[in-house]
């Protein structure tokens, strides 16, 4: 690595500071600081990919996702040159530089959907040859920059400044959309279903604080909440309304400052009309006396008629019953030849 002493120019700030280059791999680019500390401290982001250094995504999408879960947020610097070093100077007197505004923030659950789990390692690569663009790279094999077409899109047109302040980013407007997908809910087939599930309740929210959240979009049947789960389940008396509660309130149900988990309910199966409740273990093998499972019909009662018998009906015979015929069978057979002996128990003809 490299460190060179007032060796640029921050694109931000324009301040003279410290830059470090360095080259990741063998086949990877040399990269550097593109931002000077300060300024990359006061957003809390990298100072060469300008990435959120707590969820690696670009700093429009951290923005939005914190403010719409109403959690900490960073100060926004100004853009005149005069007030961002205003800015900078008051923010580096009073220490705001050395502590993150996110040490103490609870994790949001859109920015960890989609914050990455692996590194990206194509950011990476090094960049497209322009002589090979324009047919006069006579380096070869020997070039350093990639022999490759680039391609054209909204993604190839960036500003740094823009990456930065979290404004006409095409990468983050790329996420949001994603993320707008997924928060979406769609409603069941089932018009019957007019119930909606909450997650994530804490003891401090109560059955009438939900009320007081569903019920601006239409009239509601019932409102239970389950303490030992930690969960709610919101009825409306009509469709009509759970369908506008769960389009207004989908991804973005926030009650006493705590962001929840807003689903579609399920429904519940139904009994036959008239039928016996189902029995207990029904369909299902029966334990046996040393802990397995042998089949579940047994034997017919005394007095009743019963199908064919088998060894297996009865676990404790363990196929004695079988052994048994077939040594009274042969027995018979010995008899009727005349020189055996006549079974034991019987007495012998005269």
């Amino acid at each position: 690595m490299q460190r060179i002493e007032y060796g640029g120019q921050c694109h931000i700030s324009n301040r003279p500071y410290t830059v470090f280059r360095w080259r990741p791999g063998n086949d990877a680019r040399y990269k550097k600081t593109i931002v000077c500390q300060e300024v990359a401290k006061a957003k809390n982001v990298c100072q060469v990919c300008l990435l959120d250094l707590e969820y690696g995504l670009p700093v429009e999408v951290r923005d939005k996702a914190l403010a719409a879960a109403g959690g900490a947020t960073v100060e926004a610097l100004p853009e005149s040159d005069a007030g961002r070093e205003y800015a900078l100077q008051r923010m580096q007197v009073e220490g705001d530089l050395d502590r993150s505004a996110f040490d103490t923030a609870k994790p949001n659950e859109l920015l960890m959907k989609l914050r990455r789990t692996e590194p990206y390692y194509a950011r990476n690569r090094a960049r497209v040859c322009s002589f090979f663009v324009r047919g006069e790279c006579k380096r070869g094999a020997e070039c350093p920059y990639r022999h490759e077409m680039p391609t054209s899109g909204p993604l190839t047109d960036q500003n740094i400044k823009d990456r930065y302040y979290g404004v006409n980013d095409p990468v983050a407007a790329k996420m949001m959309d994603r993320a707008a997908k997924w928060q979406r809910l769609t409603p069941p087939e089932d018009k019957t279903i007019c119930t909606l599930f909450v997650g994530g309740l804490s003891d401090d929210i109560s059955e009438e604080d939900l009320r007081d959240q569903f019920y601006p979009y239409g009239e509601l049947r019932s409102v239970k909440k389950v303490a030992s789960r930690n969960v709610a389940f919101v009825t409306y008396a009509t469709r009509e309304g759970a369908e506008k509660a769960a389009e207004e309130l989908g991804g973005k149900l926030n009650v006493k400052g705590q962001s929840l988990k807003l689903l579609w309910g399920k429904p519940q199966p139904q009994r036959p009309a008239g039928g016996p409740p189902p029995v207990p273990g029904a369909g299902a093998p029966a334990a046996g006396p040393s802990g397995g499972a042998f089949p579940s019909y047994m034997p017919a009662a005394p007095g009743q008629a019963g199908g064919s018998q088998y060894p297996s009906m009865d676990p404790l015979a363990m196929g004695s019953y079988q052994r048994q015929q077939q040594q009274q069978q042969q027995q018979q057979q010995q008899g009727g030849g005349g020189g055996g002996r006549p079974p034991p128990g019987r007495a012998p003809a005269k």
